[in-house]
């Protein structure tokens, strides 16, 4: 009998390991590609120097 409990522990507690990771698997990639969203900048050449700046 005590095998069988040992063995049913460790199942139960491996479901548990799996399920924790999976879920933070999934929270990083959704960190990682989250779209990162940035307002546009427009950039005017100065014809002096031939640098771009900020309007």
């Amino acid at each position: 009998m005590q095998p069988v409990v040992l063995a049913l522990a460790s199942l139960v507690g491996t479901v548990i390991l799996v399920r924790l990771v999976k879920r933070e698997w999934e929270r990083v990639n959704e960190e990682l590609y989250k779209p990162v969203r940035q307002e546009a900048v427009n950039l005017r050449r100065d014809p002096r120097s031939g640098v771009y700046h900020p309007e």
